[in-house]
């Protein structure tokens, strides 16, 4: 029977659940802690939900006056529900993407979009709030696991698009690919009933993020057993920049029948960021050689599925035997 293994976790989760676990511990203990202060305090904060800890959660009102919160906020969680997702979250996570990635570049894309979701929510909060005249609103945490929610959804949906999700026997059957979609809306219409700006901003935000570094920016050594745009001089493995691949275009994440109308808006702002030197052009060839990339890996991973799938199916065989031969000795 397989067991959990610290020694054996992968060093980007071991990484994120040490982070996740000390700060939603230390914003625990210190909520606590103010509590048992100000008890006599009859103005005080009347649950823990009400005491915020301004030093290591993401408060827009202070966030200027701590900026390292904007890294400590991504692993701030102060429920226990949230806390057990983030877990969830990360332990899968970081620990299928590290096979493809490995661990600095696992941790550097968790903290990267984390960190610029975190700033540009603070940034919409503060905005917002000023002109609806919330005030409450300036001392209200955010961040959380919402940024690395959406980050590991857009990287699935770029390792594994067309693998299929079956839930409840069946009754749920949908595509990776679509996930990301699905999750937005259901961030925005939670957003939309509660009239918040938490979940809806932060999920686009990181989703939009998560994206464009992956798309244009994120550098990967590239197998040599493939063409590559350029090699060094002596012929070792190449390095790239971004992911150009039909099958990553930011209209892929879309329904087929908004694709025609997004299509002419994703291509206006690339043609407008490329005039503005924000990102660097994809050529022809530089395409042609994602693509074959991405079919390269689709081809790896659906053999690596298939003999996963045909040792199961002989470790059943196997029992299946073990029983009947028990049978037929109990009998005999």
């Amino acid at each position: 029977m397989a067991h959990f293994s610290w020694r054996s976790t992968p060093r980007s989760t071991k990484f994120t659940l040490t982070c996740l676990f000390t700060v939603s511990s230390l914003i625990l203990i210190l909520k606590i802690r103010t509590r048992r202060i100000a008890q006599a305090d009859p103005m005080a904060p009347a649950s823990l939900s009400d005491i915020v800890v301004p030093f290591l959660q993401l408060i827009p009102r202070s966030a200027i006056f701590y900026p390292w919160v904007f890294a400590t906020a991504i692993f701030a969680e102060v429920s226990f529900f949230s806390f057990l997702l983030s877990t969830v979250v990360l332990y899968i996570g970081t620990g299928y993407v590290e096979k493809f990635w490995g661990y600095r570049e696992v941790v550097k894309y968790i903290l990267l979009v984390g960190v610029l979701t975190n700033l540009f929510t603070v940034i919409v909060a503060i905005v917002s709030n000023i002109f609806r005249g919330d005030v409450a609103g300036m001392d209200k945490p955010l961040g959380g696991g919402i940024s690395y929610l959406f980050a590991f959804l857009v990287v699935i949906k770029r390792l594994i698009p067309e693998h299929n999700v079956v839930l409840f026997h069946g009754l749920i059957n949908f595509r990776i690919k679509h996930l990301p979609f699905i999750s937005l809306v259901l961030v925005t219409l939670w957003s939309s009933i509660f009239r918040t700006l938490h979940p809806a901003v932060p999920s686009l935000l990181s989703f939009f993020i998560a994206y464009i570094y992956l798309r244009f920016f994120q550098i990967a050594n590239v197998d040599p057993i493939l063409p590559v745009a350029s090699t060094n001089e002596e012929g070792a493995v190449s390095v790239i920049r971004g992911d150009g691949s039909d099958a990553f275009q930011l209209v892929e994440f879309f329904p087929g029948i908004t694709k025609p109308y997004l299509s002419i808006l994703f291509n206006a702002v690339y043609k407008l960021s490329v005039s503005l030197g924000l990102v660097t052009p994809f050529d022809d060839d530089f395409i042609e050689q994602s693509n074959l990339r991405a079919q390269k890996l689709s081809e790896r991973l659906n053999q690596a599925n298939k003999s996963i799938a045909n040792s199961v199916a002989e470790r059943r065989r196997q029992v299946a035997l073990q029983v009947i031969e028990d049978r037929m000795n109990g009998s005999s």
